[in-house]
């Protein structure tokens, strides 16, 4: 492992880090950064999770997708676990900690919102995100192609 990669916990810990005291110092700055978006996507954000994404895009060969076919005990798993699992773990986290925990804390109006809010979110997983993953632990990137696709036809 490189230098990078052996102390990335420690990295992100920094950048965390910065981020508050910079967010506490300069706070101008970030409403700047904050205003600039188009329909409500923010740039910075969207360029910098499309710059983690192309290269991994690139390293992977489309032509072999026909053979995805064989993954399919682990796509079976994935759908079962996104659609099967994860939205009532998330209603039971929701309800426990937004529902009970926090209800003090939030508006009485808005609290089934963000339960649902949560259930969703869950089911949705950050596409951008699985890339990375998978790219960091050396996953195979066609199955995590056919998943990532296969789950976002289902969302929509």
């Amino acid at each position: 492992m490189s230098t990078f990669e052996r102390y990335l916990t420690l990295w992100v810990a920094l950048c965390i880090v910065a981020g508050i005291a910079l967010g506490h110092f300069m706070p101008g700055a970030f409403h700047v950064i904050g205003a600039l978006e188009v329909a409500k996507v923010n740039l910075p954000v969207a360029v910098l999770i499309w710059s983690m994404i192309i290269p991994m895009l690139l390293k992977i060969d489309f032509a072999a997708l026909g053979e995805v076919g064989r993954h399919w005990r682990g796509i079976g798993v994935t759908l079962f676990i996104n659609w099967a699992v994860k939205p009532f773990s998330m209603a039971l986290l929701g309800w426990l900690f937004i529902g009970w925990l926090f209800r003090p804390l939030l508006p009485a109006d808005q609290i089934e919102s963000y339960i649902a809010g949560l259930i969703i979110l869950a089911a949705a997983p950050c596409t951008a995100m699985v890339f990375v993953w998978s790219n960091l632990t050396r996953g195979e990137p066609h199955f995590t192609l056919s998943q990532v696709a296969l789950n976002d036809a289902i969302m929509v």
